[in-house]
């Protein structure tokens, strides 16, 4: 056996040693194989083009050569159709930049995720809590509900496949090398086809999908091991099975019944026994947190006495002991303890020492803290990640953050680069749908991302867009606009807030009510 295995590898070793260093298209330069497997390789590779040192790097992936069947090559093509489309709608998809064929070979170039997979999170004896592990669950399903309602199963999710971005710590699903159509999901058209293209992973690929037939419901069965993996800390291929092909998995995690009720008919050996599609799962797994799991809202912070703790509906989860607390964003809240301020995770231990002047909760990964008398930003570990420089700033929110140099406003991106020049006497406005209102004088109007004035300054106060929708106030009333600054419902107001489910919080005279987005009054202003 080793005779024949020594060689192959010397072969690979002497096939990847050509391939480092080679530039496709006069543009993107091959630094580093990353993997090998289903349909090709992939690569790591600079963009030669953007004029910029580092170059900015992105993955490639080329068909392998054998597999140069017609089939295999229309299936190739169809994937590049199919990531583009999902990239350019879903910022949790790879961006695809270019698909190009070139001696003969033919070559995808995706977006470059920065972060780590999920197999550093969740890997053997490792076991997360019921929290963490619904949390997780929502945040692969509801991408899922994007990429089945554009008619595309996925075919290999598991923990390797599912990206942590590290600027937001959202994550992104990758390595759609098997995605295809779901009209032209048989791809048993040739004897070739049928029997060398194997797709998925083994312990995450259920029985029909291993048989060349997937459905919605393959990628539910991927994504319940994949929980079932984190719960027990046990890799799914190790797990073992009925006489009915059940997986048994329950008595090696501690999880509540219902949970586990919701699991166990996401990996059910026939697909006509789980969730139909990531919509339906999604909208079981919603109800449950809704009605039967209060434990997992996140706890809000009181204050006994001259200290703050935190409760959740269940009662008291976090001791009064700070000085002071704020709420928890994206998994942590941001304490004071006598003089200084640090932040603590949902169990209430200190992760980021106190040591800041001031601080305030996480937002697209990043927080703002004050050092002395100026202003930067930390990361989720802690490190300083955009120097203290400003004299006031403000969250990311659509990856800018408002800044105070001296005595104007502007706005800069994660990098710490001002991206909007300060020119403005005042904001404290993040970007929603594109927009953050700003104060020119004594009067608030709008700009866009790139700084521009898109709605004239001519309001007394403003709030930011949701649905659509702006609340401004004329005089001493308060209305809303639309995107265009035209108003859609009139000043009549003493104060209102954002739409949130089509619906907003208004107050006439001492009593509050509802409206819908008509201006109409759908509960009665009746409370205090």
């Amino acid at each position: 056996m080793l005779r024949f295995i020594v060689p192959l590898f010397t072969k690979l070793c002497i096939w990847l040693s050509k391939v480092i260093e080679q530039i496709l298209r006069h543009r993107y330069k091959i630094i580093k194989h990353l993997e090998s497997g289903g349909f090709g390789e992939t690569f790591l590779a600079e963009d030669l083009d953007i004029p910029a040192n580092p170059k900015p790097k992105c993955v490639i992936k080329r068909l392998q050569a054998q597999m140069m069947h017609p089939e295999i090559v229309r299936l190739f093509e169809k994937e590049g159709e199919i990531l583009y489309r999902l990239g350019q709608n879903h910022n949790q998809i790879p961006t695809l930049f270019a698909y190009f064929q070139e001696e003969g070979e033919f070559y995808l170039v995706q977006e470059l995720i920065d972060g780590h997979d999920l197999s550093l999170e969740i890997y053997s004896g490792n076991q997360w809590n019921e929290f963490e592990v619904i949390q997780l669950l929502q945040e692969i399903l509801e991408l899922l509900v994007f990429v089945h309602e554009n008619n595309v199963i996925h075919r290999d999710i598991k923990p390797s496949n599912i990206m942590r971005r590290q600027r937001d710590g959202k994550i992104v699903l990758i390595d759609f090398g098997a995605v295809k159509q779901v009209s032209t999901q048989i791809i048993n058209v040739c004897e070739y086809t049928s029997r060398t293209v194997a797709i998925g992973t083994p312990g995450y690929i259920p029985s029909e999908q291993a048989v060349g037939k997937p459905k919605f419901s393959s990628d539910i069965y991927a994504v319940g091991m994949t929980a079932i993996f984190a719960l027990t800390g046990i890799p799914p291929y190790l797990l073992p099975e009925d006489n009915n092909g059940e997986v048994i998995w329950q008595n090696c995690a501690q999880v509540s019944d219902a949970l586990a009720e919701i699991l166990t008919k996401m990996v059910r050996y026939d697909f006509r026994q789980r969730y139909a599609d990531a919509n339906e799962a999604l909208q079981v797994l919603n109800q449950f947190v809704e009605t039967r799991s209060p434990r997992i809202v996140s706890p809000k912070p009181i204050k006994i006495g001259e200290k703050y703790g935190y409760i959740d509906l269940s009662g008291l989860v976090i001791q009064p002991q700070f000085d002071y607390a704020d709420c928890f964003c994206e998994g942590l809240a941001v304490v004071k303890i006598k003089h200084k301020w640090g932040y603590i995770d949902k169990s209430g231990w200190i992760v980021i020492q106190p040591q800041f002047d001031r601080a305030r909760g996480f937002s697209e990964g990043m927080a703002w803290v004050q050092i002395g008398d100026k202003y930067g930003f930390i990361d989720q570990s802690g490190q300083i990640v955009i120097q203290p420089q400003f004299d006031g700033a403000g969250g990311f929110s659509e990856g800018m953050a408002w800044v105070k140099i001296d005595d104007k406003y502007g706005y800069i991106d994660q990098s710490g680069q001002l991206v909007i020049q300060p020119q403005f006497d005042y904001t404290t406005e993040g970007f929603y749908d594109g927009m953050a209102w700003v104060s020119i004088g004594d009067k608030l109007g709008y700009i866009d991302k790139s700084g521009q004035i898109v709605i004239q300054p001519q309001f007394d106060d403003a709030g930011g867009f949701s649905e659509g929708m702006a609340w401004v106030k004329i005089s001493d009333k308060w209305g809303y606009i639309d995107k265009s600054g035209q108003l859609v419902i009139q000043p009549q107001f003493d104060y209102t807030e954002g739409f949130y489910d089509g619906m907003a919080w208004v107050k006439i005279s001492d009593k509050w009510g509802y409206i819908d987005k008509s201006g109409q009054l759908v509960i009665q202003p009746q409370f205090d």
